[in-house]
């Protein structure tokens, strides 16, 4: 056994062996996520993201990016998250620029319940930081459109008139000038008109639920004024057709309503003549009716007083004197 350990050949294949072990287990672990899951996005564009640049959830690095590929017109960036972190069915995913020196991150905004989908945040629910090349190669075609002729014979234009114009340039400039100063000197006012505009706009502000429940109390008004007006027309036209319906009976019945009326007017008269006397009447029995209870209010019996008429020699005669 010893013999083999020394033997060049036997150390040089167990050396070439120890070395492919170790890398395979350097790429084991660079490429198995331990404690972490994995995630994709689909960007609209790298917007200078690498990989290997931090995944960060409320500032909190919780990941790496790693990898990125180039799917139809669209970047995809596979990242890591700690399984700790729960990416709901409508989490965001945007690239941000984390220095000045143009190092990014990739910030993840977990938000809804259940999973997501694939595990992949759709492309309408990333974003990507402001690209100034972007603008500046869109421009760039636009400029090189221009017509440089044109644009020249415009700016020789422009310079005629001003200098053709340069007299009545200076007072306008000049009124301009005392405009600004005007306003300079007013700023106080115009600081206080704008502060009591501001709350005056505050107070309507304020006042907006009360003045939509108004508004809807006054609708409400409004509508039983409405439904009354339409009842109170609908009961006008009934008088008026009852009007014209009793109208129509009594020409039809007039020859019979006169003497009718001639009757129950006699009627009336010897009515009221029995009701004087009835009157009359009553005021006698009440006089006699008091009379009648003075006598017969002492007991079961009624107290009369007549004066004696007969004669003394009749009554000596009869009963003695």
């Amino acid at each position: 056994m010893k013999a083999r350990l020394n033997d060049p050949r036997t150390v040089g294949v167990l050396g070439l062996a120890a070395a492919v072990l170790l890398g395979l287990a350097v790429v084991i672990v660079s490429t198995v996520s331990f404690g972490t899951r994995e995630y994709r996005a689909v960007l609209a564009q790298t917007a200078g993201l690498r990989v290997g640049e931090a995944v960060q959830i409320a500032g909190v690095e919780v990941g790496t990016v790693r990898r990125l590929e180039l799917q139809d017109k669209h970047v995809v960036a596979t990242f890591t998250v700690s399984r700790d972190e729960h990416l709901g069915a409508d989490s965001r995913a945007e690239v941000k620029v984390a220095t000045l020196l143009g190092t990014h991150y990739l910030q993840v905004h977990p938000a809804g319940g259940g999973e997501l989908e694939d595990d992949t945040i759709a492309l309408e629910r990333t974003s990507v930081p402001y690209n100034l090349q972007d603008v500046i190669d869109k421009g760039t075609n636009q400029l090189e459109a221009l017509d440089s002729d044109a644009l020249s014979r415009a700016l020789g234009s422009i310079t005629e008139v001003m200098r053709a114009s340069d007299q009545d340039l200076g007072p306008a400039l000049d009124g301009v000038n005392r405009l600004s100063a005007m306003v300079t000197r007013r700023g106080d006012e115009y600081e206080e008109l704008f502060g009591a505009t501001r709350s005056l706009s505050d107070q309507l502000a304020a006042s907006a639920d009360d003045l939509i429940s108004l508004m809807r109390t006054s609708n409400l008004v409004i509508q039983e004024l409405t439904a009354r007006r339409e009842k109170i027309h609908s009961l006008l036209v009934d008088v008026q057709h009852l009007a014209t319906t009793v109208s129509g009976i009594v020409e039809d019945n007039e020859s019979n309503l006169k003497p009718l009326l001639a009757d129950l007017d006699t009627v009336l008269g010897v009515l009221r003549e029995r009701e004087r006397e009835i009157a009359k009447a009553v005021r006698q029995v009440g006089v006699s009716g008091r009379y009648l209870a003075n006598a017969t209010g002492n007991g079961p019996w009624l107290d009369l007083y007549g004066p004696d008429s007969t004669p003394d020699a009749v009554y000596c005669a009869t009963k003695g004197c």
